[in-house]
């Protein structure tokens, strides 16, 4: 048994040390470290000394402390900042130099510290490459990045028409500071008020602008995808008259009017996504439009836009699923040579395969189209002594736990996480089962989960509470496996976890939703009923029973539960569709994969419990036509 040992007394002391640190109290960091030396936590006290020196160190003084911590989550924070002073002074030559020691890919300001350095250097090398993830984006950068993106634009590698594509992203992002920065460098103002009359009156802006003019045609094609949220079929209209008008822009008028129609699953959309071939594309609006003709099953038209898809894109896991969805289909036809049809089939089959060696939705979903299906639990795995003196003697591994029973929950996750990164997979496990026994079940889970070879169900899928879960479960008539995989996904069974809209508890509920239930249960509602785990269990069951009741399946159940009841039924058809289509074509990235991962961990738990329903295909089924019922409850 690993044991959960209280903080000792020179871990406590690691408080004591930060607190000086913050303060800039460099006698009692000084007497904090001292107190350190026996605690795993040592390290911390150190290299805050070495921070309050970085302005001005030599680097004689910092290198020994990170050589001998060298691979350390201090020590590459240490490095991190120690970077950033260097880059401050500036010393170009020594940045390079440690720069190449960081053991992580570093943060964008970094990155741009490293460009600037090159570039200082007379090395342009990096740049053409730093393009796509520092200019094409509608983030606004940091000012770090300001001297990389000005050699990018001197020597030509962006161009003026990259500057009208990251002009096109920060609107269509509501980036509305960096649109106005970016309108200035290509000679025209955008005011704010401009931009508010864009969005609030886009068929007001369209119907009067100087079509000699660049920016105004931008602007338009801009303006007709908001003016088809609202009225797309007065938006549709209009454009098909002044659409010559609008010359090259044209087509991006019929981009912005295709991913409107593509939001409201309009089977208009692909011929306006056709009619906009010409403007160049991101990968949000191909993906958009793919996603479009997985939903009304246009393999041709698929296939043909799998092709020109980006090999990044290509590659995941989804696209291929699809594509041996689509391969399959043409094999199929009447009009599909033999040849072609073993083709395809045999292309499908070695898809299928690959994908299923992964247990993930899309490996499930291959796994028994081939016919197969997940065998037997397999023996557990023992962590033995050997496993338990390992951990105990790994630097990472100690100071996360060490920090953990000192209640630092973002240090240790943070020490955990860095640890992780290195260790096999008899390691990962012994961390995981730690971990496990001192009640810190979402880094359990993310050790396990990272395994190459040696998996471990029961720390993957862990069932803490499963008793409060399980009866709370079956007084709503739920799938307890169903119950634990949505926890599984909301919290990790973190019990005090909130996210950044203010849902909390182990099933993330939002205040407004939780006080709705406890009013129907007759529970007297207060801010902290969330984080009592009988509670929050309670509420959330009864909340999931509603929303399953309204919306009459449990895809639509897991997708309203995330996004709210009304749009899981907007993104209904009218007809039935099966789940998986359904599914991938939901408007919301975050959604889509919440659903996804719900409905994978349900199998899991399924398996886990010894249950029937360890077949996702059966699990998701077909999702109904949409009713017209109005819908109960927030």
């Amino acid at each position: 048994m690993l044991s959960a040992a209280p903080a000792s007394a020179a871990d406590s002391d690691w408080l004591t040390a930060r607190e000086a640190f913050r303060k800039a109290d460099d006698a009692a960091l000084a007497r904090a470290t001292q107190a350190m030396q026996d605690s795993a936590l040592a390290a911390y006290g150190e290299s805050w000394l070495l921070w309050r020196r970085l302005k001005d160190a030599p680097a004689a003084e910092i290198r020994p402390f990170l050589a001998r911590e060298q691979g350390s989550y201090v020590a590459e924070r240490l490095r991190s900042e120690w970077l950033r002073q260097l880059a401050r002074r500036p010393d170009w030559a020594l940045f390079r130099q440690e720069y190449a020691q960081l053991q992580a890919e570093p943060d964008v300001e970094l990155q741009c510290m490293k460009l600037q350095a090159d570039i200082e250097a007379g090395d342009f090398a990096a740049l053409p490459a730093a393009k796509a993830w520092l200019w094409m984006t509608a983030k606004d950068q940091v000012a770090a990045c300001d001297p990389a993106m000005r050699a990018m634009q001197a020597r030509g590698i962006v161009t003026e028409e990259d500057r009208w594509q990251r002009f096109r992203l920060a609107l269509d992002a509501n980036a509305a500071g960096l649109a106005r920065f970016l309108a200035t460098s290509l000679g025209f103002e955008l005011t704010a008020a401009q931009q508010k009359s864009l969005q609030d009156q886009p068929d007001a802006y369209i119907k009067q602008i100087d079509p000699a003019r660049r920016e105004q045609r931008e602007l338009a094609a801009w303006a007709y995808g908001r003016w088809a949220r609202v009225s797309p079929d007065s938006a549709l209209t209009h454009l098909e008259v002044k659409a010559d008008e609008l010359g090259p822009q044209a087509a991006l008028a019929w981009r912005q009017l295709a991913m409107a129609g593509a939001r409201r699953f309009d089977p208009a959309a692909e011929t306006w996504f056709a009619r906009s071939d010409s403007a160049p594309w991101t990968d949000v609006q191909r993906e958009t439009r793919l996603r479009q003709l997985v939903r009304f099953a246009n393999w041709p038209a698929w296939l043909a836009q799998y092709d020109q898809l980006p090999a990044n894109l290509r590659d995941s896991r989804g696209w291929q699923y699809w594509q041996a969805q689509a391969l399959l289909f043409r094999a199929q036809q009447k009009d599909t040579g033999k040849a072609q049809a073993q083709t395809d089939n045999a292309g499908a089959r070695r898809l299928l395969a690959r994908l299923s060696a992964d247990d993930d939705y899309y490996g499930l979903l291959a796994l028994e189209q081939l016919g197969q299906a997940l065998g037997p639990l397999s023996k557990p795995v023992q962590i033995n002594d050997d496993d338990r003196a390992r951990l105990a003697r790994h630097a990472g591994f100690q100071r996360a736990f060490a920090l953990r029973r000192l209640d630092q929950r973002w240090e240790s996750a943070s020490e955990f996480n860095w640890a992780v990164r290195t260790a096999d997979d008899r390691l990962l496990l012994a961390a995981a089962q730690q971990a496990d026994e001192l009640g810190w079940h979402d880094r359990a889970i993310y050790a396990a989960e990272r395994t190459k070879t040696l998996h471990e169900p029961r720390f993957r899928y862990l069932s803490p509470y499963r008793e409060v879960t399980r009866g709370y479960a079956r007084d709503m008539g739920l799938d307890e496996a169903w119950v634990f995989g949505l926890i599984r996904q909301e919290s990790r069974f973190v019990t005090v976890a909130r996210s950044s809209a203010g849902a909390g508890g182990l099933m993330q509920l939002m205040p407004g939703t939780a006080q709705w239930v406890a009013n129907r249960l007759g529970i007297p509602y207060h801010a902290a009923i969330v984080n009592d785990i009988g509670q929050n269990v309670r509420l959330g069951t009864y909340y999931l029973n509603h929303v399953l009741t309204e919306l009459g399946h449990p895809v639509l159940a897991t997708a309203g539960y995330n996004a709210g009841p009304r749009r899981a039924r907007e993104w209904q058809g009218d007809a039935a569709l099966d789940a998986t289509r359904y599914i991938e074509s939901i408007p919301f990235g975050e959604t889509r994969d919440y659903v996804k991962k719900v409905m994978t961990n349900a199998v899991h738990y399924a398996r886990a419990f010894g249950q029937d329903g360890a077949h996702l295909r059966e699990r998701l089924g077909t999702v109904p036509g949409r009713a017209l019922t109005p819908i109960e409850g927030p």
